[in-house]
């Protein structure tokens, strides 16, 4: 009978003579030591990986108290605008040394929750969150637990917390100003719930774009939109059953907009709408969507930055960092392509 062999376990000797650092280097990179310089941890990691040493790793980093993991929780992963961010941001943290999970809620505070502890349950150093806002319970576990969090796209009025966010009042100012420059003033629109901040900022800048173009504001053309995906979504009957009533569109995201643009299309309705999130920056599609977006690599940078300030820095304070949006014009483009 023959005897099967099983392969020599790979030694911190071996990624030593694998890179070219003594074994005391290497050692030391594993533990995650501070004598050792986060480029030459790199370096030693990613051979070590290579090499099969990761359940070594895994050992080294739960004595060390650092996993190099983080985790990003987000409410729809099925909504194409939060699988952007996780790309971009996943891209970030890889170029760092981390990796991360993905965790979905579904904007159910009780998953939501759930998720938090079984990210701190996996010793994450850290978490990524667009906050479903119904609670703030979350943010006591993990404040209790010492975990370093970023809030992604929305804010708490009543806590300051560490949040990167976008400048929705601006963001709900561009997409209305878009519609009423095309001599529209009976503006439909189908806003998030309102327990949500950016539905409330967004609003705000529709509203403020209104009284700068001296049109009045009118709250039966402002209507709360269902933002996850679902067949029957309240808007869709808002649409047909106001026809008439409006003359553009303004949608509080890319998600309810695309939903809209097949809607008004069913009964050769033809409206301008504009949305917000610019997902179309990141799909191929030939759509005649305007959309309000930002620099997504600079969003996913300063959520990183943020919180890598935190895992080495414990003293900094919970603050506030707003990135200016833009407006993405698709509708000539559009034009000019059918022509």
């Amino acid at each position: 009978m023959s005897i099967i062999k099983r392969p020599r376990r790979v030694t911190m000797k071996d990624i030593a003579q694998a890179t070219g650092f003594t074994v005391n280097t290497v050692s030391h990179a594993l533990k995650d030591m501070d004598d050792i310089s986060e480029e030459t941890k790199k370096i030693i990691r990613k051979k070590a990986v290579e090499m099969g040493y990761l359940t070594n790793m895994l050992a080294a980093s739960m004595r060390s108290g650092v996993t190099h993991t983080l985790a990003i929780i987000i409410p729809d992963i099925a909504n194409p605008f939060f699988a952007s961010k996780v790309r971009e941001m996943d891209r970030v943290l890889r170029k760092n040394g981390y990796n991360s999970f993905i965790m979905n809620t579904d904007e159910n505070c009780d998953i939501e929750f759930e998720a938090v502890r079984t990210a701190i349950s996996r010793k994450v150093d850290g978490i990524i969150i667009c906050p479903t806002q119904k609670k703030t319970d979350i943010f006591d576990l993990m404040i209790s637990n010492g975990i370093p969090y970023v809030i992604m796209g929305r804010r708490f009025a009543g806590r300051l917390f560490y949040t990167v966010l976008w400048d929705d009042v601006r963001a709900g100012f561009l997409a209305t100003q878009h519609l009423v420059m095309k001599g529209r003033k009976r503006i439909l629109y189908l806003n998030g719930p309102p327990h949500i901040s950016s539905s409330n900022d967004r609003l705000t800048g529709y509203k403020k774009c209104l009284r700068e173009y001296g049109i009045p504001f009118d709250a039966n053309l402002v209507v709360e939109a269902e933002i996850t995906p679902r067949a029957d979504s309240n808007h869709i009957s808002t649409i047909l059953d106001r026809q008439g009533e409006f003359d553009a569109i303004f949608a509080f995201s890319d998600f309810i907009a695309l939903a809209a643009i097949d809607t008004i299309s069913m009964v050769a309705l033809e409206v301008p709408i504009v949305g917000v999130d610019d997902v179309l920056s990141d799909l191929n599609f030939p759509m005649p969507l305007s959309s309000v977006g930002i620099s997504k690599e600079r969003e996913a940078q300063a959520i990183v930055d943020m919180l890598f300030e935190q895992i080495k820095n414990h003293q900094n304070s919970p603050h506030i960092v707003v990135l200016e949006t833009f407006l993405v014009n698709r509708d000539e483009k559009y034009i000019q392509k059918k022509c």
